[in-house]
């Protein structure tokens, strides 16, 4: 070839273009940079949204810890009531009455540990299987209308519940004297409501003494398996007695059929009472022996 020929090289693949170019600070290298550039620009926005979703739930955690703390929090004015406001001898009008919320007939002393009375009930054969224990009032229980007819809020009152094809009629009145707001009466009408019906319902009610376990609770029970009397004493009322009667027709006084069980355990708590009413499969036959006839 002349000397004054010029060789025309070849040109040179793309990999070997592209590997010259990086060895020199070319193109590949100024997309690495980009590259971790946006790499760093979407590291910082993650850690912004992070950050900014940390702060709005610590926000709301001490939104909610504040509110809590003003919920609990006692005013500082003095209170409306002075603290033996609730005692017999302050108001012994109002130390016994039907204070007890969501069941259907009760009641208590208003003191920090009162001694508790109260009803559950029970159709004989209504339906098949287990009786349905009525205690406490539930949405979709199939009891109602209920209600009080009248109610003085002190002294006496009077309510009517429909379940099914019963009608029950709870009445109480209180007698003022003693120093323990004196004293008080139950009684309880259970009448069927179908007309023209040969037999009966049978009706299983329950009356229970419910304490806080700290005082002394005793049956009295008669020969016959009726419970009689149950005597107890606590430190705030002392000793007292309730008197069972036995079950007579609207109108009369000649006692009824009627056949008597006395259930006595520990107090498993106010929310467990209707639990522990209740039989097992094997103990069903046994509500037999807690009926009366109506």
């Amino acid at each position: 070839m002349a000397r004054g020929d010029r060789r025309r090289r070849g040109a040179p693949a793309d990999g070997v273009r592209t590997a010259e170019g990086a060895a020199r600070g070319g193109p590949a290298r100024r997309d690495n940079r980009v590259g971790i550039a946006r790499s760093t620009v979407r590291g910082a926005v993650l850690a912004i949204v992070a950050l900014i979703l940390a702060l709005s739930l610590s926000g709301s955690w001490l939104l909610a810890w504040y509110r809590a703390r003003r919920a609990v929090t006692l005013h500082s004015a003095p209170p409306a009531l002075p603290p033996d406001s609730s005692s017999p001898t302050v108001a012994p009008d109002f130390f016994w009455g039907t204070y007890r919320p969501h069941v259907y007939f009760g009641m208590k002393t208003r003191s920090p540990q009162p001694l508790l009375t109260g009803l559950m009930w029970a159709q004989q054969g209504a339906t098949p299987g287990t009786p349905k224990l009525r205690h406490t009032c539930e949405q979709g229980d199939g009891v109602g209308p209920y209600g009080w007819e009248f109610h003085d809020g002190l002294s006496f009152g009077r309510q009517h519940i429909q379940d099914g094809a019963l009608r029950l009629t709870t009445e109480f009145v209180k007698r003022p004297g003693g120093q323990h707001g004196g004293d008080w009466s139950w009684r309880v009408t259970v009448e069927p409501q179908a007309s023209g019906t040969s037999a009966l319902p049978l009706v299983s009610l329950f009356f229970y003494v419910v304490t806080d376990g700290k005082e002394v609770l005793v049956p009295e029970v008669e020969a016959k398996g009726q419970l009689k009397f149950i005597s107890g004493h606590t430190s705030e009322l002392g000793d007292f007695r309730f008197t069972l009667l036995p079950p007579t027709s609207p109108g009369d006084t000649v006692p009824k059929y009627g056949s008597y069980n006395v259930f006595w355990s520990s107090n498993p708590g106010l929310p467990l009472l209707t639990e522990m009413a209740v039989p097992g499969q094997e103990e069903t036959k046994l509500w037999g022996s807690w009926q009366a006839a109506c």
